[in-house]
């Protein structure tokens, strides 16, 4: 079934990367190195390693580790995405039986804390920026070292040219001796624990161990800490290594590290399948063309809105434009007319690049699902991708529902998490085993299967309510009204006004309209006729408002609890005029 689907999709599905899932993630990557010794594995700035070299640095390192205490069952948080000590570490780690706990350096304290105390780390790997802001978290706990990692170990004197990489650096002077014999945990540099002679290691790890953490999961509805083998990177670049094309391309992913996509989908499925790696300086996770324009990459992987960003920067040359051979889209569903400004972006200059867009969750070390080249439906998530099977369950007795019924989305994927930390309940709600006998992500996601195998997103189990007695699908909403000539993009949201559930949507209009009253007040009209021609009463909006634009969230989404924040300021802040006026009405009165 999964053959004939892809073939109708996308019938010259051909790559398949030589990797064995059953190794560790170090074995599966030093195989692709023996194959590949000389061939550049990773860049940055200016400074290249080949596949040789990568791992003649990550044994170097396992080494070092395992002189320092780390061994089989240690877990070390790192957070230094911006530099080849991220890449190093992980396998370095990985071959020592050691887990990886990948932290965002935009993280707030608590989930350093948490993560940290949860899983018993007893070392850390953070560039200095980031451990100067948090090290009071630190330094009173069981981690036992600290290595700090600084940009300067590893670029060149060309780099002297590339202010992304100054930027990195001037945050990077530090006194460790200040921290040293004060009671905390030992303070270190990177580059001094190159001094002196290590025995080297074996390799340790296990395939099914768990070889990286990660801090997200919605699946389950509170954010969970993520646990990873290598078996599941492994299948993951199995099953995605085909999006990246064939052959040997360069990659370069705005998505950080750290993150399932970033680490799992980019640098991961990059490396064992043989590509290089393109390391992404910028120091915030805004948009930078000279990182573009420097490395001129194949592949380009990002947040539908950084792939808007490549296109309007004028920053970006012709010549960068041509190397792009592949565009990944993935974080976000990116909307219809965004993938038709990109296309004819491209066009216009006689260029012609894949756009992929993909789809995917942490649970599922990222890709499960991806739209094929020119498929424009609305709310369309796409097919799954070789290996991967979907269906759609009712959750509460696990069946499953017809097409076009709305439901949860299921994956079966050989890539699926070992589970959650600490959260038995949580992980037992997603990873379930039906009718069929075998393991499934219940991903969290509502969507719908279409007769032709398209499945369809419905919008999140989060953001479903009540209302009338029965499930309000906020998505549907927003759907129906975003068919109406003249609206842009819209959100429905649920408030409570006097002991009542009440929708309300923040409709964003075209452009050409936004300050013309008369036509605005047509376009409510005739979003209202059509809410009540198709939509079963507790679904229908109560009230709308035009707003110029939409909050939305750092990776795109929009941000339907801000709108609701906002909503509520609004309608507490006329209470209080009204009170006001009533106060005042009473004192002119006497």
């Amino acid at each position: 079934m999964l053959e004939t689907k892809w073939s109708k999709y996308y019938g010259d599905y051909a790559f398949t990367p030589d990797i064995d899932v059953n190794k560790s993630a170090y074995g599966a990557l030093k195989d692709t190195a023996g194959r590949h010794p000389d061939r550049v594995a990773v860049e940055y700035g200016r400074r290249k390693f080949t596949y040789g070299e990568l791992m003649s640095l990550i044994d170097r390192y396992a080494s070092i580790f395992a002189a320092q205490g780390i061994g089989r069952g240690s877990n070390v948080m790192i957070s230094c995405r911006r530099m080849p000590h991220q890449i190093i570490s992980f396998f370095a780690l990985n071959k020592i039986g050691a887990s990886a706990i990948f932290i965002m350096r935009n993280a707030g304290p608590e989930v350093f804390g948490k993560l940290g105390q949860t899983l018993k780390a007893s070392h850390m790997i953070f560039s200095v920026d980031i451990f100067k802001k948090y090290k009071h978290l630190f330094m009173h706990t069981p981690i036992r070292q600290i290595i700090l990692a600084r940009s300067s170990d590893y670029s060149t004197s060309a780099d002297i040219l590339n202010p992304n990489i100054w930027d990195l650096k001037r945050n990077e002077s530090y006194d460790i001796g200040q921290d040293n014999g004060a009671g905390g945990p030992e303070v270190v540099f990177w580059t001094d624990l190159m001094n002196g002679e290590y025995p080297e290691t074996e390799e340790v790890s296990e395939p099914d161990n768990t070889a990286v953490y990660f801090m997200s999961g919605v699946a389950a509805g509170p954010v969970n800490i993520v646990k990873h083998s290598s078996r599941s990177l492994n299948s993951q670049a199995m099953i995605s290594a085909f999006l990246l094309g064939k052959g040997v391309n360069r990659v370069f992913s705005f998505i950080r590290m750290d993150f399932s996509f970033g680490m799992c989908f980019a640098m991961y499925t990059t490396l064992v399948s043989g590509n290089t790696y393109l390391i992404n300086t910028q120091m915030e996770l805004e948009f930078s063309g000279r990182d573009i324009n420097n490395y001129r990459p194949d592949v380009v992987i990002g947040y539908p809105q950084m792939i808007s960003a490549l296109i309007d920067s004028r920053r970006i040359n012709t010549r960068t434009m041509s190397s792009i051979k592949t565009i990944c889209s993935c974080g976000n569903i990116m909307t219809g007319s965004e993938y038709h400004r990109i296309k004819d972006f491209f066009s216009k200059k006689n260029l012609a690049p894949k756009i992929m867009r993909i789809y995917g969750i942490t649970e599922t070390a990222s890709v499960y699902m991806f739209l094929p080249e020119d498929e424009i439906r609305p709310s369309a998530l796409g097919i799954p991708v070789p290996g991967v099977r979907m269906k759609i369950i009712n959750p509460d007795n696990n069946g499953e529902q017809m097409n076009g019924t709305l439901g949860v989305i299921a994956v079966n994927t050989p890539s699926g998490m070992l589970g959650y930390v600490d959260a038995d309940d949580d992980t037992n709600t997603v990873l379930r085993r039906l009718n069929d006998g075998d393991i499934w992500v219940i991903s969290g996601d509502l969507g719908t299967e279409g007769e032709d195998g398209m499945f369809y997103f419905g919008g999140t189990r989060r953001r479903l309510f009540d209302r009338g007695g029965m499930h309000v699908y906020p998505q549907l909403i927003e759907d129906e009204i975003r068919s109406v000539l003249g609206v842009d993009d819209c959100c429905a949201v649920p408030l409570e006004r006097d002991g009542e559930t009440i929708v309300k949507v923040a409709v964003k209009p075209d452009s050409s309209i936004l300050f013309n009253n008369d036509r605005l007040n047509e376009l409510k009209d005739a979003i209202e006729l059509m809410c009540e021609m198709e939509m079963p009463e507790p679904m229908r909006p109560d009230e709308y408002e035009f707003m110029a634009y939409l909050p939305a969230e750092k990776y795109g989404r929009v941000d339907y609890e801000k709108i609701i924040s906002m909503f509520k300021e609004e309608e507490d802040e006329q209470k209080d005029n009204q009170n006001s006026g009533s106060a005042a009405g009473t004192v002119d009165d006497v």
